[in-house]
């Protein structure tokens, strides 16, 4: 993967091969998520970050997070349970480095 657009992509492929129905950058007043699923009654907002160095991964999730927050996404929603998840790719490694799972 090069950028967040195609780890995006990576992840909705996989989602969509669950049987699961993955919805990309879903809209609202503030801004758009980078990916939304629903599996049962739980509703999954994930908010995808690149490291490109490997260095500055924590400040990635620390930008995420603000990004999260600041934009409300799906709290305009109707769901039993939502989970928020912030996740910080890095390049070099080829792996998720970081992630939070966000209550708020």
């Amino acid at each position: 993967m090069k950028d967040e657009a195609s780890l995006r992509a990576y992840v909705q492929v996989y989602f969509s091969g669950a049987g699961l129905e993955p919805k990309v950058e879903q809209h609202n007043a503030h801004g758009r998520s980078d990916l939304e699923v629903s599996v049962g009654e739980r509703h999954w907002v994930f908010e995808f970050k690149v490291s490109y160095d490997g260095k500055k991964e924590e400040e990635t999730l620390s930008e995420g997070i603000s990004q999260m927050k600041a934009r409300h996404y799906e709290e305009q929603g109707d769901f039993k349970e939502l989970k928020r998840v912030v996740l910080v790719y890095s390049i070099p490694s080829r792996q998720f480095v970081k992630w939070k799972l966000l209550t708020f």
